[in-house]
């Protein structure tokens, strides 16, 4: 008997690492972030494979699905937990766009892009993330949000809806919001690290420079991410084996 008979020559689901599901989102979301797809896995709203080293590895139903969790976002404003609803409603499978059917915008007026996929007034962002608008003040104070100017009045991207929602994460569970200028810090630090090291490697406009330089930037961020949560997990001791 022929071994070709017990050969499977069927076509392999496609699948990508974080940098190329980033890549292929950034056409449609040019502000869309590292940071942003592991807070949507946190969230629960999309689970990737992980490689035999731990690395996420996306397939189409991923992307296709984050496609519908970031239009939801910018065209309907829709909370994560109302996106949660849908998609359990769903029976875990991503809706169609196209139907239509009974997603309505979170807001009565849809939202101008601006230096992001949204753009709101800190009422509106106060409101969205469940804060008040004083957390919202003091937010921006320590320099977690910027707002910016469009004409008299200041407006909030995404990001800083998201900092927002996850600072009323953190404050739900006692912590200040004195307390969050730790995440700034540590991000500084490893952006300026990480700038000094990869900025020289850029030549002008060469794509495929770019294209490496990007990969690099992606794998060193992974790379760091789950080193500090092996360095947090063992600087807590028998609290962090909690969380392994």
């Amino acid at each position: 008997m022929s071994d070709q008979l017990f050969e499977d020559d069927s076509p392999q689901p496609a699948s990508f690492g974080i940098g190329e599901v980033l890549s292929r989102l950034k056409p449609e979301f040019p502000d869309v972030t590292v940071s942003k797809i592991r807070f949507l896995e946190a969230q629960g709203l999309v689970d990737p494979g992980r490689t035999a080293a731990g690395y996420r590895r996306f397939g189409e139903d991923d992307l296709a699905r984050l496609v519908w969790i970031l239009r939801q976002q910018r065209e309907n404003f829709l909370p994560l937990k109302v996106i949660g609803e849908l998609l359990e409603r769903a029976g875990g499978v991503t809706p169609d766009t196209d139907t239509g059917s009974d997603v309505r915008p979170f807001r009565e007026h849809g939202a101008r892009t601006v230096a992001g996929s949204v753009s709101i007034t800190l009422e509106e962002l106060a409101n969205a993330a469940g804060v008040s608008t004083a957390t919202v003040g003091q937010l921006e104070k320590m320099g977690l949000i910027e707002g910016h100017a469009v004409g008299s009045i200041t407006v909030y991207d995404d990001d800083a809806l998201l900092i927002a929602r996850l600072a009323a994460v953190c404050l739900g569970h006692g912590l200040d919001v004195r307390h969050l200028r730790m995440h700034l810090v540590a991000a500084q630090r490893e952006a300026g690290v990480l700038e000094q090291i990869l900025r020289p490697r850029l030549r002008g406009d060469d794509k495929r420079t770019l294209a490496a330089v990007r990969i690099q930037l992606e794998e060193l961020v992974e790379a760091g991410a789950q080193i500090r949560d092996v360095m947090r997990r063992r600087s807590m001791g028998r609290l962090g084996r909690l969380v392994q």
